[in-house]
């Protein structure tokens, strides 16, 4: 019986230590800031026009991490998208033309190689000619579906 009661003595204790921990540690992304990609503001959020935000859109903005990444049917549509709106200037596959190429490491904005840091210049634009997507009428989940792609590139 003392054998008993120690080991539900050390399972309480255990319970009560992760109960503490689990109190006084702060969510994993709870620092999630979105930044305009120009001047660093605190990035407008609000759906466009029409927008309703998808599950995806909202976990993305709880995570800065694309929850598209390496979903096929996610990519497809990220490549039609990419290539009626940004292949002009980033040329096919990513490449680089008159816009930066997006296949390789080198960033003028050292934010641009996460998903939270591309989406803040897809959805606010960047320098150049680079403008903001979400003014084209482009929505969040879409450029999310972008973003999946460009990733899908890189590997």
């Amino acid at each position: 019986m003392r054998f008993n009661a120690r080991i539900s003595t050390l399972v309480s204790i255990i319970y009560a230590a992760s109960t503490f921990v689990a109190l006084i540690t702060p969510p994993a992304f709870a620092d999630v800031q979105f930044r305009d990609a120009l001047d660093d503001s605190p990035l407008d959020l609000s759906p466009i026009k029409g927008e309703v935000f998808t599950d995806q859109v909202k976990k993305f903005h709880e995570t800065g991490i694309d929850p598209y990444n390496g979903n096929a049917d996610a990519i497809a549509i990220g490549k039609d998208l990419f290539e009626n709106n940004c292949v002009a200037c980033h040329e096919e596959g990513a490449t680089g033309g008159m816009g930066p190429s997006l296949v390789d490491d080198v960033y003028t904005n050292a934010r641009a190689n996460t998903d939270l840091g591309k989406f803040e210049i897809i959805h606010s634009g960047a320098s150049g000619a680079m403008r903001s997507f979400s003014k084209r009428g482009i929505t969040q989940d879409q450029i999310l579906h972008l973003i999946a792609y460009i990733n899908s590139l890189k590997k």
